[in-house]
């Protein structure tokens, strides 16, 4: 037979494991329940492209509302470059474009990146601009409008990739919107470009970054 002691020791560890499943079960069950496809900054264009587009972009701006659809179209014309977008809501256009850069950022962490680029185009389409945002909600295929209405109310985690992405934006010295970074992935090196760039100072854009490629081998 056990003595005293012994069962005594069993009875705390035990206790103790006890305290450890219900201290981890929050954790757990929300590890569970998070989609594995939340991997955010979204891309639109090939996965592995040489040249990545990076646009500091705004959901009230009205002139990310016009060039944004005209970029994208853009770069579906093009073999080597992708787009990926970056978070900027400007404080000029109030708690509107930070609301929806939050759903639109929610959409794609329920259903991926086509999701996300669905609600982007969504957004931009219905809004007013300048702050006025827009009546009613988004409708995403294959996501249930509870569901999103719950992210984009109670995700800190979406909250707080917002604020860091203007933050990072900020820091690059970037405040204005729409601006662009032009990345070679190849190189790493990079292009600052401000304000709505067509497909010829894009494509001089890029040209540079490999000229200066061939130069620094």
């Amino acid at each position: 037979m056990k003595s005293l002691s012994d069962r005594r020791w069993i009875l705390i560890l035990i206790t103790i494991l006890l305290g450890l499943v219900v201290a981890c079960t929050p954790f757990i069950r929300a590890k569970l329940l998070t989609p594995q496809h939340f991997t955010g900054p979204w891309v639109h264009g090939p996965a592995q492209a040489r040249w990545t587009i990076i646009e500091y972009a705004d959901l009230e701006c009205p002139f990310c509302k016009t060039y944004t659809p005209v970029l994208k179209a853009w770069v579906e014309g093009q073999k080597d470059v992708n787009l990926q977008w970056h978070h900027l809501p400007l404080e000029i256009h109030g708690r509107r474009a930070r609301q929806e850069a939050i759903q639109v950022e929610c959409a794609g962490k329920l259903g991926g990146a086509a999701s996300f680029w669905q609600a982007v185009d969504q957004t931009f389409a219905r809004t007013h601009s300048n702050g006025q945002g827009f009546d009613g909600s988004i409708e995403i295929a294959g996501i249930d409008h509870q569901d999103l209405e719950s992210c984009s109310t109670n995700d800190i985690q979406v909250a707080m990739h917002i604020d860091r992405q203007y933050q990072d934006a900020v820091a690059a010295g970037i405040n204005a919107t729409p601006s662009m970074i032009i990345q070679d992935n190849k190189t790493g090196r990079t292009i600052k470009l401000e304000g709505p760039a067509d497909g010829l100072t894009l494509l001089s854009a890029i040209d540079w970054l490999a000229q200066q490629a061939k130069h620094y081998k």
